[in-house]
């Protein structure tokens, strides 16, 4: 600026332009979206935040909640503590909150409404649709035990059936020691673990659910794993292997959580998540693609069926001991035929003179002696051996004779 600008006040807007700026909307300053790593660390920083307490009386552990009579997931007794003997209220697993959000619909189909409806659990159903059925669907949360948290241990199985019905949801005690609850993710707190069952009990009810069905589930190895069970693949259907929807998704491994929105238009696992919501939405993602997906693996499945009936109608005792005795009586028939069947091919493969196949029958060179006809059984052996003796005995040479 020059020094006869110094003294001058600045210039101002044209009448044009200052018309134009009052039709003109503010401009907002663009939004940089955090990413997945940021917002799991805000998420937990604050969570740790929210649920920082001092200990009571100093006890650490379930010993604080001895003295409840009952109390909610938020850490707060519903009622005074009173003198004499611990009563404890073990919270249902299934009571937690399950947070579902309907997006606009990808489709007008009415099976995608009936499906997504499913999926916030407030379908109606009756009491044929509660059975177990031939399709269940499976989900776990995990806690970390070991040297920070880094390895996984069954907390929390939900299994529901076609019709998202649930048929199993319970905590489940830790086999070793928790050294980080993952509650940010897991939804699983210490206090959830008063009551819970054994984890051999789950496994248990696990494995006689699944036994000879369908079990849908995302990324369902891993819940196999952490509950030490395992499931004949052809009666597997993983949504995060499923051909369709890795294509739709563009992803090799997508997510439960885009697969959700992406296919059904419900936003899940906002906060903590729910194992009974995500069952839900896995055996949502399956029903969509069932008609295709069940065309590609027909042949596998059916297959293996038979193969299963097979062996259960060989492995089948007889009915009683006199069927028994006639089935041994039967087979000792067909025994004594095929023996007799032997022998007679037997007679038939046999060759003239007595010998068999391969083996010498001893048959010597046929000649005439004296215009009658000899039969050496030795061959030339003999016959040369004949000769000899012949030629020692001084009587010459038989054929001279001839």
């Amino acid at each position: 600026m020059s020094k006869a600008d110094k003294g001058k006040l600045p210039a101002q807007p044209s009448s044009n332009w200052a018309k134009l700026q009052k039709t003109l909307s503010p401009v907002e300053p663009k939004y940089k979206e955090k990413s997945t790593k940021q917002k799991k660390s805000e998420a937990r920083r604050d969570f740790i935040n929210s649920t920082k307490k001092t200990k009571p009386n100093g006890l650490g552990g379930i010993s604080r909640y001895l003295g409840k009579s009952d109390f909610d997931r938020n850490d707060q007794s519903s009622s005074v503590p009173v003198a004499g003997p611990s009563k404890i209220t073990v919270p249902a697993a299934n009571d937690t909150k399950e947070d579902v959000i309907l997006l606009p619909s990808p489709s007008d189909l009415p099976l995608v409404e009936e499906l997504r409806i499913l999926a916030t659990g407030k379908n109606v159903l009756n009491e044929s649709k509660k059975a177990p059925g031939n399709y269940i669907a499976i989900d776990c949360e995990m806690v970390g035990t070991g040297p920070n948290g880094s390895e996984s241990c069954l907390a929390r199985v939900s299994i529901v059936n076609y019709h998202g019905h649930i048929l199993l949801d319970t905590f489940v005690q830790p086999r070793e020691k928790v050294t980080d609850w993952r509650t940010w993710i897991s939804g699983v707190r210490e206090r959830d673990m008063i009551g819970a069952p054994a984890f051999e009990d789950v496994q248990k009810q696990v494995a006689e659910l699944c036994e000879g069905r369908i079990v849908v589930g995302h990324a369902v190895d891993n819940d196999l794993k952490v509950l030490l069970l395992s499931h004949p693949s052809p009666l597997i259907r993983d949504t995060q292997k499923c051909k369709m929807l890795r294509e739709k998704a563009k992803n090799k491994h997508p997510g439960l959580k885009k697969l959700s929105e992406m296919e059904l238009g419900i936003r899940i696992q906002q906060g903590s998540h729910s194992s009974v919501t995500d069952a839900r939405a896995t055996m949502a993602l399956y029903r969509l693609h069932k008609l295709e997906w069940e065309k590609q693996l027909h042949h596998t499945t059916e297959a293996y069926r038979a193969k299963v009936a097979k062996g259960k109608k060989t492995d089948t005792p007889a009915a009683n001991g006199k069927r028994k005795r006639d089935d041994e009586d039967e087979e000792d028939d067909e025994d004594e035929g095929d023996e007799e069947s032997t022998l007679q091919a037997r007679k038939i493969k046999q060759f003239p003179g007595g010998g068999r196949k391969g083996i010498s029958s001893g048959l010597g060179v046929i000649v005439r002696k004296n215009g009658k006809r000899v039969e050496s059984g030795g061959g030339h052996r003999e016959e040369k051996r004949s000769g000899t003796q012949t030629n020692g005995s001084g009587a010459g040479n038989w054929w001279d004779s001839v």
